[in-house]
């Protein structure tokens, strides 16, 4: 049974931020960022989004297609420099940017998921991790069945992403993510967790501290993320929910950040697997949703973006059990 006692002793830390259709936003936040300093939990405290990243990844790309400089259409292989997508037979994929964005690929992830590197270890590239070659992942990225045939969710999907954002703008991703998105709204506790960037804001801002299945604090706090468009996102639920509201203006043809038809291209249910969108999912008429869960902390996002109502739900522990059984849906559900 969930009630909100129950959930607070699940979890060291939970952050919530909820919108009303008026646009009032309340925020609610319970227990400690840091069990061992007592640090507690206000609205500024940064957690881990995780899968979150997906949603502004699918932004980018977005990006870069309304400048004409990619066809979501095309194969992604067109714009790759530094790495090709390969079928499992060995030749280039055909999977447009399209598949990767609606996990329609036919990319299948390896058995012991995506979990992050400690600070300390030796740094891997995106290579290693779309050719399997990262002591958390040995499954090299594949085509491994035609495009649009069969939904996989897939981190190295995303990776694909990574890498075609970079090679286009010939920068960092988390630079990239920070001028289409987070400077133009101002946010100032989010970010992707590129070793440099981990560095950086633990100076700057109260982070929460990730803890296990068993309470025990991930060694160096905040384990760094080479597959950041993936699951490298941080930030807190008010800022998730800025990132909601443009993201409802852009669908209402009201926003600077992203044009009316590239919204509702993300916000249109794929032709096979109506519960999926481009980098986000579909909940329900006219809401979307898309949640986040690694080794340092459980996350979902929900919105109407025709209403504008919307709910952010962060806690800093991997429950061990996905959101419906963790509380997180029930928080969601109930703000």
């Amino acid at each position: 049974m969930n009630d909100i006692e129950t959930i607070r002793k699940r979890f060291p830390g939970i952050s919530c931020a909820y919108r009303d259709a008026a646009g009032k936003v309340t925020t609610k936040c319970y227990g400690l960022a840091d069990k061992e300093e007592k640090v507690p939990v206000d609205e500024n405290t940064a957690f881990p989004a995780c899968s979150i990243s997906k949603f502004i990844t699918a932004i980018c790309v977005m990006k870069e297609f309304e400048q004409g400089r990619i066809d979501i259409e095309k194969p992604v292989n067109l714009y790759l420099r530094r790495w090709k997508l390969l079928a499992s037979s060995g030749e280039e994929s055909d999977a447009s940017i399209r598949s990767l964005l609606s996990h329609t690929s036919g990319i299948i992830d390896g058995e012991d998921g995506f979990y992050g590197l400690r600070r300390s270890d030796p740094t891997v590239s995106l290579t290693d991790v779309l050719d399997g070659r990262t002591s958390y992942n040995n499954r090299p990225a594949r085509s491994e069945s035609p495009q649009g045939t069969e939904f996989e969710y897939s981190d190295a999907g995303f990776c694909v992403l990574q890498m075609l954002l970079e090679d286009l703008e010939q920068k960092q991703y988390e630079d990239i993510a920070d001028e289409y998105v987070f400077a133009p709204l101002n946010l100032k506790n989010t970010f992707f967790a590129s070793l440099a960037n981990l560095t950086d804001y633990e100076h700057r801002i109260v982070m929460a501290t990730g803890y296990d299945e068993n309470g025990l604090a991930i060694p160096g706090k905040y384990p760094q993320m080479p597959d950041l468009a993936a699951s490298g996102l941080w930030s807190t639920p008010k800022e998730l929910l800025m990132i909601a509201k443009e993201f409802t203006n852009a669908c209402n043809g009201k926003s600077s950040l992203l044009q009316a038809s590239s919204a509702l291209e993300m916000a249109k249910p794929s032709e096979r697997f109506p519960w999926v969108g481009l980098g986000i999912f579909m909940d329900g008429e006219n809401r979307l949703s898309i949640s986040g869960w690694g080794e340092n902390g459980q996350s979902r996002l929900k919105f109407n973006y025709c209403t504008g109502e919307a709910a952010a739900v962060m806690v800093n522990q991997n429950p061990g059990v996905e959101q419906s059984e963790s509380g997180v849906e029930w928080l969601i559900n109930n703000g």
